[in-house]
């Protein structure tokens, strides 16, 4: 490739890229009448850890260490790892705190959470599985480790694109949810993302200055009330209140010490970057 076209392609590259997305959301935690699962041949992972090995083999290393500063926040990511190849076939991300000033050039939408919402995005599954329920075992499996580690969590929040019909039925049929507000995203780049302004829509949502976030409403847009569709979306003995004590959890890289994200990081005594064994810190 000539320097004119990998310029042209860089430019191109940098281009604002605007899609309509529809935000979507359901109650936890999930119900089911019975587990789903994906067969034998896949166990899920719970990461906290941006180094973990099977989250390092699937995503850029770029992306990776942007996305350090949200772990330290409560990221974490659902791993399918497929056993006979030892390999991370799936993955769905999430947050638990909303967003940051910068968070955009990491690929976060600035969604505003309430305390008792968490954000689920990028769903991925490699093509050769997509038959195999492995999509759907991963977003129950999501819901146990929600329910463990973020109890407090009652609703969550998902997008995709509206012109992207497999997505938006997978979203509606098969996890339940349904449509509060849209709104347009633009991309920059490979992980450069925002919301255009003005663009949400109804002005009362988790993108918009008030919602659920501001304390000036409580009821969740679309809920039925009333009617033959009206049910306790929370019920206590839903499919998912469970522990997720027989998962593996991937949380080695936070520590009660120095942070990586520390402006100054502290030094050990051998005069590199402390780790917990060099420089331990109480809480």
């Amino acid at each position: 490739m000539s320097v004119v076209n990998k310029l042209k392609g860089k430019v191109e590259n940098l281009k604002p890229r605007v899609s309509e997305c529809a935000i979507v959301v359901r109650p936890l935690p999930l119900i089911a009448d019975e587990i789903i699962s994906a067969g034998d041949d896949f166990y899920f992972k719970i990461v906290f850890d941006p180094t973990d090995r099977h989250l390092v083999a699937l995503e850029p290393a770029r992306r990776l260490e942007l996305m350090k500063g949200p772990f330290a926040r409560g990221a974490l990511v659902i791993l399918a790892i497929h056993k006979p190849t030892d390999t991370a076939i799936g993955k769905m991300w999430l947050v638990s705190e909303s967003p940051v000033a910068g968070d955009g050039k990491r690929g976060l939408l600035p969604i505003q959470l309430a305390k008792d919402e968490i954000f689920l995005f990028d769903l991925w599954v490699h093509k050769d599985f997509r038959r195999n329920a492995v999509g759907i075992t991963m977003a129950y499996e999501m819901g146990a480790a929600v329910d463990q580690f973020f109890p407090e969590a009652r609703w969550v929040y998902g997008y995709a694109h509206v012109d992207n019909e497999a997505s938006m039925q997978l979203m509606s049929l098969v996890y339940g949810m349904w449509t509060v507000q849209t709104m347009k995203e633009y991309e920059i780049g490979d992980y450069h993302v925002g919301m255009v302004p003005n663009s949400d829509s109804p002005k009362f949502g988790p993108f918009s200055k008030r919602g659920r976030h501001s304390g000036d409403g409580f009821q969740m847009p679309g809920r039925p009330r009333s009617g033959d569709t009206a049910r306790d979306y929370h019920h206590r003995e839903g499919f998912a209140r469970r522990t997720v004590n027989d998962a593996v959890i991937s949380d080695d890289w936070m520590w009660p010490g120095p942070e990586w994200f520390d402006t100054e990081h502290p030094k050990g005594s051998d005069g590199k970057p402390a780790t917990p064994e060099t420089l331990p810190r109480s809480m």
